[in-house]
Formats: structure tokens, sequence, C-alpha cells
């Protein structure tokens, strides 16, 4: 049986752009899916669940002359989805782009125009890390991604930010399955429990059965 070609999504506004991007990265053997804004990347990545990258402008409607909607979309694409990659493509300020970006947890960052051959190689990257992270965790393991800031006294990492990342992402995982959810934690259901009470999620999607 042939396997099928590796799903890609876009997600840009200019038309002209996608349609290139979509050309030539399917004559290098993906099937590239297109989307212009926010609502239509989620839609796409709900009707596609074998999407594992994303390549994003990050000025998107309805603000295309600044970040807010681009960054918007990244946070709500990997609240969702937390194990796919996004690779951005801008042609805003580069350092504060790219600063934003990876705060925001985007895999790669890359200023228009970019080579197809960068591209194509933060792509097989992308998809590398994203089936070594899923081989991790079907072992019982799991990579962890924070954000942290460097302050007078060194590195802090909120702990509690940490700790709500940690069971948001694992109860993600487990389709909200507490006792799946308990058992890769290694943590009492009870104890899970009290987490979830504690960092204030959603008690009617986090249910044993």
């Amino acid at each position: 049986m042939d396997m099928q070609p590796t799903q890609l999504l876009i997600v840009e506004d200019d038309l002209a752009l996608s349609k290139m991007l979509s050309s030539v990265l399917s004559l290098k053997g993906y099937d590239v899916l297109t989307s212009e804004d926010r609502y239509s990347a989620l839609k796409v990545l709900e009707d596609h669940v074998d999407i594992r990258c994303v390549i994003q402008d990050l000025g998107l409607p309805p603000k295309p002359d600044s970040m807010e909607a681009g960054l918007d979309t990244m946070r709500e694409i990997l609240e969702r989805h937390p194990a796919i990659k996004i690779i951005v493509l801008t042609g805003r300020d580069k350092q504060e782009a790219a600063v934003q970006a990876i705060r925001q947890g985007a895999f790669d960052f890359f200023e228009k125009p970019v080579s197809v051959e960068k591209l194509v190689d933060a792509i097989e990257r992308s998809l590398m890390f994203f089936d070594a992270e899923r081989s991790l965790q079907d072992e019982g393991t799991y990579a962890i991604h924070f954000n942290s800031t460097l302050e007078e006294d060194g590195l802090k990492v909120t702990k509690d930010h940490f700790e709500a990342q940690l069971v948001k992402r694992v109860l993600n995982e487990s389709d909200f399955n507490v006792k799946m959810a308990a058992d890769r934690l290694g943590l009492r259901r009870e104890n899970l429990y009290y987490l979830i009470r504690k960092h204030g999620i959603d008690l009617d999607r986090a249910n044993a059965s």
C-alpha cells in the first residue's frame, strides 16, 4: 500500500504567495492545504487530524498590518493542538517578530522571502521532532515547553505555570480521560482532580470515563 503524502497547512492571506508556496511544496511531494485567517486555519486543523506542520504568516486578518492576529492564531493552534510544529514566515520587523513568534512556541522562523531549500529543510526537521516526541510520549515520556524570564537574581520559572501547562497537555492528549491522564502523570486520580480545580481547568470535560 502506498504511503499517503504528508499534509501541511499554509496560513497566509496573500493569495498569490499562498498559491506559489502551495505549488512549490506540492511539487516536493507534500499534500498542501491553505487558509487565509485564524478561523479557517482552525477549521482545517479540525477536519484534517494528520497535519503535523503549519507554515504561518504573522500579518493576518482582521489586522494584517500588525502581528496581533498572527500571534493569536499561533496561540490558539497550539492550545488546541500542542504537538503541531509551526514555522513562521513574515515580512515584518525581523527581530521583534522572531522574539514574539518564539515566545508563542514557533518551531522555526524565517523572514520573507525564504528559499525553498531552507523551508523544506525546516519542514523535514519539524516532522522529525513531531515524530520523535510522539514516540517518546508512547513510551511515557513528555517533552514540556515553558517560558521563563531572566531577572536580576537569575533564571526564574513560574512553577504554577509549568504545572498547569503540563496538566493541560496530558489531559488534552488523553482526550480528557482523567484515569488515563493520572496514570501518565504518575498521580492518584484525586490528586489530579486537585490540580484540575487549582488551575481552573474545565471540569465538565475532565471526567473519569
